[in-house]
Formats: structure tokens, sequence, C-alpha cells
């Protein structure tokens, strides 16, 4: 059995439980005392059975009034207290954001980013999904995070894409590397020296490899390793170089980067999110954060 009452009626009889007076509940209502008794009647009628005696001097509740208050009140109370949470969390008063970034933006970008965030929602906390091209397309499309930051775009129909940045390859060394002082190197320079570069299985492998071999340039390679900190921690202290999205040059202090052209080879960088999600006001505000961040930075 489901009896249809509104929560606004049911609000009523908690305030004049507690006010023991029409007139003062009422008031606290902001309605007239005739209103107010006919939304105590809307509840009797629904129920069938009388909550308020009523005379002309006083009021007060039945044994069955006293039993539904009794229970109904806490229950009113941890609504409230969820609409007001909830009102906190859509206002950026708090709350969590999950977010998807590829690591090369998660060092350099991503940091800047979060610094606007944070002045802004000081209370609203991020968790920083950080992984390769391919899984951050994946956490978006299984709303793991509500958007992500990558390179890797393949147009999908549960998928909108905002293209926010082109990201140029750099050659970069140790500032005392004898490459270090260079403003432009091409390609086919980089076979002289000891080529630090991620697995052949990554997406900046692949989109490398596939570019100069179509230009017939031998690929210069010559260690390799999985991650960016272990690649930025054999350049800043072995005689290897390698090549990195422009973007990831605030890495590292000591550090130097070289144009490579011949060809210039660059990557799209894209924000991400699912078609049917609506971003929260504090999403929206570091998505476009993001998006002027790499602006800014964007070589």
């Amino acid at each position: 059995m489901r009896i249809n009452v509104d929560l606004p009626d049911l609000e009523a009889l908690c305030v004049l439980a507690r006010c023991s007076s029409f007139t003062e509940a009422a008031q606290v209502l902001a309605l007239t005392p005739s209103a107010l008794s006919r939304r105590i009647a809307k509840v009797e009628d629904a129920i069938g059975g009388r909550l308020v005696e009523r005379t002309t001097r006083s009021m007060g509740l039945t044994s069955l009034g006293q039993r539904l208050v009794g229970r109904m009140a806490p229950l009113l109370e941890m609504v409230d207290g969820c609409l007001v949470d909830a009102s906190d969390v859509a206002a950026g008063r708090q709350g969590r954001l999950s977010v998807g970034c590829i690591a090369t933006l998660a060092q350099s970008v991503f940091p800047l980013a979060l610094q606007q965030f944070h002045a802004r929602y000081p209370e609203v906390r991020i968790s920083l999904r950080d992984s390769h091209g391919a899984q951050v397309r994946h956490a978006v499309l299984e709303r793991e995070v509500e958007f992500g930051l990558t390179p890797l775009w393949e147009s999908h129909e549960e998928l909108v894409a905002e293209p926010v940045a082109q990201d140029a390859y750099r050659l970069v060394c140790a500032v005392d590397h004898p490459l270090a002082d260079c403003k432009v190197l091409q390609w086919r320079e980089l076979a002289r020296w000891k080529v630090l570069s991620f697995n052949p299985g990554s997406a900046t492998r692949q989109q490398i490899d596939g570019v100069l071999r179509a230009e017939g340039i031998s690929l210069p390679w010559f260690d390799e390793v999985d991650s960016l900190s272990a690649l930025m921690g054999h350049v800043e202290h072995g005689d290897v170089v390698a090549v990195l999205p422009a973007l990831a040059m605030a890495v590292g202090a000591h550090l130097a980067s070289v144009a490579l052209e011949g060809p210039r080879i660059q990557r799209a960088v894209y924000l991400i999110r699912r078609r049917d999600v609506t971003l929260s006001s504090p999403t929206q505000f570091l998505w476009d954060a993001l998006r002027e961040t790499l602006h800014a930075r964007e070589i």
C-alpha cells in the first residue's frame, strides 16, 4: 500500500508539532493559518486518521500524530541534510572530482590549472587518474572520470572532444649537454646521439615512428623506458637525450629543450567528456582552467 502525500505538507505537520501553535507555525512557514490548516487536513485525509486536536484555545497532537511525527521528523532532517550536501557539492563548497589526464601533462600542465581551481574551490578535492591516452579515453567512456585530457582521439558517438593545443615534439637534454645550446635540430642529426625513448607500444613512439618511416628517416632510439619519471631521471643524470612533447618541458628545472624539424611532428591535445554529461560549475571551471593553461604554454 502506498500513500501519496507532499513533502511540504509533512514538513508543516512537524513544524506545527514543534511550535504547538497554528499561528506561530504559520509564521515560520510563511503561510496563513488557514493554509496551514488545509495542509494538515490533506495529510489526515491521506492517512485516514486525525493527527491534530484543535480547540479554540489550544492544539495538540493525537497519539497517532505523535507517533507519525516521532518517526518522520528524523527522516525529514536527513532529507534536508541530503539537499544541503547536494547543494554544497553543486556550488563547489565541498565534494570530489575525478579527472583523467595523460602522464606528461599530469606532471607539467595539470598542477598549474589545479592552482587556479583550488583558489576558486578550496574545499573540493581532485582525484587525478594519470595514465596513457587510451586509458584516459576508456575512463571517460566508462564514467570513471568526469572528463579527460588526452592526445589520443578517435571519433566516438558518445564523446565530445574539444581541441585545446598543438603539442610539437622537442629534444630534451641536460643543460650541460653539448646539444643544449642548439636552437633547431634535424631528426637525421639525432643518429649521432644516444636517444632515449618510450617503449614501442606507446602512442608517442607509434606516432613519431610512423612519420619518420614515411620520410625515410632511420629511427634514432637507443635505450627505452616505460614511464615519464624514468625517462626524465635518465636525461637529468646521464649523457642521453630524449624526445618529448613541448608541453611536458616544465617537468625538470635542469633541462633544456631544442626544436626538432625536418619534419616537424606534433600531436593534438583534446579535452574529452561524454556527450550525455553536463559538467557542474566546479568541473567546468577546471575544464576551462586546463584549456587556458594549455593555450598559455603552447609552443
